[in-house]
């Protein structure tokens, strides 16, 4: 018996079905649906050498599973919240009430707690009384300052440990407290110069005092990471002790894994004055829901397979159905306020998705301006990989001397993803009298001929190129691929292109770059002479690639199940079949952060949507000028946001001869609470703002993905949408599906159109899919080039 088979007999056994009882049949054979999918979604637990037991009688996720016998919660009874949850919102009678007083948000708060303990960190002890210290070291050192070694003792027999190092500035005290891990011993000691006593913990991978608690308090489910905050909140015990501590400024901060640590410790005890969480990702400032696989983040199913130990076993349940959580990261921050709390991190680290990060910023920002304390919250972004500087912990420490009232500066926050719909209806006060005057397309269920069909057409593109908006005018690039030596954009050194076998790699760039100055890595086939294999009309048949939500990573980053990786399969597994790929960074995302910045100032009346169309079609103007590659074969490829970028452009440009997408899109006229599939366009990303004037009756959308792929008939399209994808209403897709078959069928292609829905798989591109799709294109180009040959 497989170990599938074996959760789910001991599941079974466990909770049998008992008439009149809460646990009804049918909801334990939903429960163990959801346990066989789970199994199915998520990557196996990885072990390395600082992996520790996910409890104390368990070693691993299945072992805990085995022994608890626990199933998913029944998600059909759990609310949908797509988008993040609203933290000045409480639910009553299964209505939204906005929160009004502060003795409200204060009942939230503590739900909160609750909630993040139950699915997030597990539950800690309560304090443990009185902390014994026994000094280990007391040394003074050059400049005055003292150093001191200390052990505490604590809880159970006074058997939990706790070592600490205090660096204490000389000088007359009280000194505020820069606390930090044990492996950021280098930061306290740029705190101690500024004056702060550094306070270093036994709470990190290279020193952990915490590992023991678990075994000491076994009737806590406490994670590791909440047993490190504990144990900081232990030495918060201890320092409030001290004559030399200012009580009211003990700051703590932490990186990557210790960010995350220190936002907990932080939200679960308000001595700690302030928190700087770096660089702490999923789990720490970024939210669970914007950090699945379409957003080439650390995703759920990632961080806990290969730190199982981290958090509470039960969290990965959540995996591919994030919007279930009940809480997510925002609400954590939230607990913070109003004590002042910075987000510090890089725009481009491949580890974190920027845009999350600064969507969990505004949903905090929120609590502190309702406490009137709008400046206590502020973001630190920097350039560069994961690792820190001393440049950039000297910006932290400052934003601690501004709140603790050290040195008379004001924090200013760098934000780069500044888009607000009501701010963008607020510069267009005619655009609901506008969109009214604009006629709804629906696809006929039968069209007699394909000249009745084309009238509807022409009005779809219509109603495509208003929705998009005016674009201004252009003029095409005119020496793409001409420069010998062109330099790289310096951040691709942060996320490498892929390197990718069997193929020659074209920079196109800076100075004969595609479209508006849009550089692009161009991947040709090879033989092992260097030769380009070129098909028999000595060209190179060319796939466009459109990628996921990567605004941190761009292209280079893809996904597939066993773990969070790049392209360079991908890229492989079509090179292979013979196809040149072209990829860019699309608008806003990559190398291209700061060139979409401040787009809707600059065109008000265009959108980022019809900008990134912009640029496909300008890879297919390149194409045309590089004498090697086959205009008459290009393909366009897209993953999630991709994909629909990929099928508009497709419906607007004749030069495609076929696409495939994977994930690309969820019926906008279906929109609802649970699929917030238009204002995912208009309100949360700026994709095309037009579509939020119809926000509040979907129902009314000039068009939808329907239209816009019966637009792009007779062309081939291979459509993937994954049935397990939280991000579309599949019954929906399936539905709007039908008149778009027989679009096809009145051009006599009915074979031309394939949709498929890849069983138990979530939002991402797998090696699988890479078969599928390369087999799509390659069928293509053989089916035109036997039709060429026969005419």
């Amino acid at each position: 018996m497989n170990s599938k088979k074996k959760i789910i007999v001991r599941c079974l056994f466990l909770f049998p079905f008992i008439p009149g009882s809460a646990f009804s049949q049918h909801t334990l054979d939903r429960q163990n649906q959801y346990l066989n999918e789970i199994l199915k979604i998520n990557i196996e637990q990885r072990f390395r050498a600082n992996t520790r037991r996910v409890s104390v009688q368990d070693s691993t996720w299945e072992d805990w599973l085995n022994r608890t016998g626990e199933l998913p919660p029944d998600f059909s009874e759990m609310r949908s919240i797509p988008m993040l949850p609203e933290p000045l919102v409480q639910h009553k009678d299964g209505k939204e009430v906005p929160i009004a007083t502060e003795k409200e948000w204060e009942k939230k708060r503590e739900w909160i707690k609750s909630e993040y303990q139950n699915w997030i960190s597990g539950h800690a002890p309560p304090a443990p009384g009185k902390v014994l210290a026994e000094i280990l070291k007391d040394t003074t050192v050059d400049g005055g300052s003292r150093v001191q070694v200390i052990r505490l003792s604590f809880g159970p027999q006074r058997k939990a440990k706790m070592t600490i190092e205090l660096m204490i500035p000389n000088g007359e005290g009280p000194f505020p407290v820069f606390m930090t891990q044990w492996n950021h011993r280098d930061w306290a000691q740029l705190a101690v110069k500024r004056g702060y006593i550094g306070c270093v913990y036994a709470g990190a991978d290279s020193k952990d005092d915490t590992d023991s608690y678990m075994f000491l308090y076994p009737e806590y489910d406490f994670s590791a990471l909440m047993r490190r905050a504990w144990g900081a909140s232990r030495v918060v015990d201890y320092l409030m002790m001290r004559a030399e501590v200012s009580k009211q400024q003990i700051a703590i901060t932490g990186h990557s894994r210790n960010g995350k640590q220190s936002l907990w410790a932080a939200a679960f005890d308000e001595r700690i004055a302030a928190v700087i969480s770096s660089s702490s990702s999923t789990g720490g400032d970024a939210p669970w829901r914007y950090g699945d696989p379409q957003y080439a983040s650390e995703t759920l199913d990632y961080v806990t397979a290969w730190n199982a130990h981290w958090f509470h076993p039960r969290l990965k349940f959540f995996s591919g159905r994030e919007d279930k959580l009940p809480v997510d990261q925002n609400l954590l921050g939230a607990l913070i306020a109003p004590r002042p709390l910075l987000y510090h991190y890089s725009l481009v680290e491949p580890g974190l998705n920027s845009w999350s990060n600064e969507q969990n910023y505004y949903s905090v920002k929120k609590v502190y301006d309702f406490l009137d304390v709008p400046d206590n919250i502020g973001v630190l972004t920097r350039m560069g990989a994961h690792a820190v500087a001393a440049r950039d912990v000297e910006q932290t420490i400052d934003f601690l001397d501004i709140h603790f009232k050290r040195i008379p500066l004001k924090w200013t926050n760098n934000l780069y993803y500044t888009y607000d719909y009501e701010k963008w209806k607020e510069s267009h006060p005619n655009s609901q009298e506008i969109a009214k005057q604009v006629s709804l397309v629906n696809l006929k269920d039968n069209y007699s001929t394909i000249e009745e069909f084309n009238q509807d057409k022409r009005k779809i593109l219509t109603n495509l190129n208003w929705i998009l908006g005016d674009e201004p005018a252009s003029v095409r690039a005119a020496n793409v691929g001409t420069w010998n030596n062109p330099r790289r954009d310096w951040i691709e050194k942060i996320n490498p292109v892929p390197v990718v076998k069997g193929a020659k790699e074209i920079y196109l760039g800076p100075y004969s770059a595609t479209g508006d100055h849009v550089p692009g890595v161009l991947y040709c086939p090879i033989d092992e002479t260097g030769a380009f294999k070129t098909k028999s009309n000595g060209k190179l048949p060319v796939v466009v690639y459109s990628h996921q939500y990567a605004h941190s990573t761009g292209f280079v980053k893809g996904y597939d199940k066993t773990g969070s990786r790049g392209t360079k399969e991908l890229f492989e597994s079509l090179v292979k079949r013979g196809f040149a790929v072209l990829a860019i960074d699309m608008y806003g995302f990559g190398t291209r952060i700061w060139e979409a910045k401040n787009f809707y100032l600059r065109y008000p009346n265009w959108s980022k949507m019809g900008k990134m169309i912009r640029d496909v079609k300008g890879c297919i103007d390149a194409i045309e000028d590089l004498d090697y590659l086959d205009e008459d074969h290009v393909y366009l490829l897209g993953n999630t946001i991709g994909g629909s970028v990929s099928l508009m452009t497709a419906a607007l440009d004749d030069r495609v001869a076929g696409i495939a997408t994977v994930a690309a899109f969820s019926p906008w006229r279906s929109s609802n609470s649970q699929y917030e599939s238009l204002r995912t366009y208009s309100h949360l990303h700026g994709f095309i703002p037009r579509l939020g004037t119809f926000a509040s009756n979907p129902q009314n959308t000039p068009i939808d993905f329907a239209e816009i792929i019966a637009a792009v008939a007779p062309k081939p399209i291979l459509i993937l949408a994954p049935d397990l994808d939280r991000y579309t209403d599949i019954q929906a897709l399936k539905k709007m599906m039908k008149p778009v078959h027989q679009v096809y069928n009145l051009y006599g292609k009915q074979d031309q159109l394939t949709v498929a829905y890849p069983a138990g798989e979530i939002n991402r591109m797998t090696v699988e899919m890479y078969g599928e799709i390369g087999a799509f294109f390659a069928g293509l180009y053989e089916s035109a080039s036997k039709e060429y040959i026969a005419e």
